[in-house]
């Protein structure tokens, strides 16, 4: 690639800012004649962060702005927790580029460490995800679970002041900030379905920017990309939001792709499972076809 300046945009949390300069060291690494440079960019999400997702808008309200950012020229990389990733991305922009995580695992902080099998009954659990409300209502259906926002840092300190007994958080986000030693409870995610894309750093760009979109590739892990081409064409195929409990598992055996998951029907409030699997060199229709087994099942409705 020629000499230039690529400029990455985050958001300002202390994890954004953290993921920012991973994939800032993995452009160097790939690139190093280049000039990085990390920009912030302030998202709606940041601006809020009292109201739920889903009454703001959904998980779409931690990009639009660095979308904007990228359509203005402003930056040229938009680096994102693929969670946050909506299925509809801008006109004129893709996602060029998955960085592996370092676990897809959910995990409870817990004041003074406490597993899940001492907390008290009744205890306050804090999380904003539907989808971890109703996994762990599953496990201990006497929690009380209440909406929680706010970085990290934020969120732990209510934990030590009390106002929470545990809070719900990404592994991955944790291990980033050298903080994983806060972990009182890890999940299994086989049967604690992550949401989908969770831990992975994802790299959008310009659809035309054909040198920032081969960079990103060289950045980015090519063993996760049929990983998260399956999970995104099932996202696009159910188009579902933060409003709708849903879990994906997702695994490489051999050759194979496995995907396995969850929803909550909103007609009855019963969990649906379902596992599809297909060849690594094919994602979409492993993903498609999880989507249509949901759908199947009353996740449409």
């Amino acid at each position: 690639m020629r000499n230039r300046r690529v400029v990455i945009g985050t958001r300002g949390s202390r994890l954004a800012r953290a993921q920012a300069a991973i994939v800032a060291q993995r452009l160097r690494h790939a690139a190093p004649h280049c000039e990085i440079e990390i920009r912030i960019v302030v998202t709606s999400g940041d601006r809020d962060r009292k109201s739920s997702l889903a009454e703001i808008g959904g998980k779409g309200i931690f990009i639009r702005e660095l979308e904007g950012a990228l359509l203005d020229g402003a930056i040229d990389i938009a680096a994102h927790s693929f969670k946050d990733v909506t299925t509809q991305l801008a006109p004129a922009l893709a996602l060029a580029g998955f960085l592996q995580p370092e676990s897809v695992c959910d995990v409870m902080a817990t004041r003074d460490n406490k597993p899940l099998e001492y907390l008290r009954e009744g205890a306050l659990i804090g999380t904003g995800s539907m989808r971890r409300k109703a996994l762990l209502l599953r496990l201990r259906p006497d929690l009380r679970i209440a909406e929680i926002r706010g970085n990290i840092d934020t969120r732990l300190a209510k934990v030590e002041r009390g106002d929470y007994d545990g809070i719900m958080l990404s592994e991955a986000g944790l291990i980033r900030l050298g903080l994983d030693d806060r972990i009182a409870v890890r999940f299994d995610p086989a049967t604690f379905y992550p949401a989908p894309g969770q831990g992975v750093i994802t790299l959008e760009v310009r659809e035309d920017d054909g040198e920032i979109r081969e960079l990103c590739a060289e950045a980015g892990d090519p063993p996760q990309l049929p990983v998260s081409t399956a999970e995104l064409s099932l996202l696009e195929a159910v188009g579902f939001d933060c409003r709708t409990p849903l879990g994906i598992h997702t695994v490489v055996d051999a050759s194979r792709i496995l995907m396995r998951g969850f929803f909550v029907d909103p007609r009855d409030g019963r969990f649906r499972e379902g596992r599809t699997e297909g060849p690594l060199s094919d994602p979409v229709p492993v993903g498609t076809a999880m989507a249509a087994l949901l759908l199947q099942k009353g996740a449409d409705r």
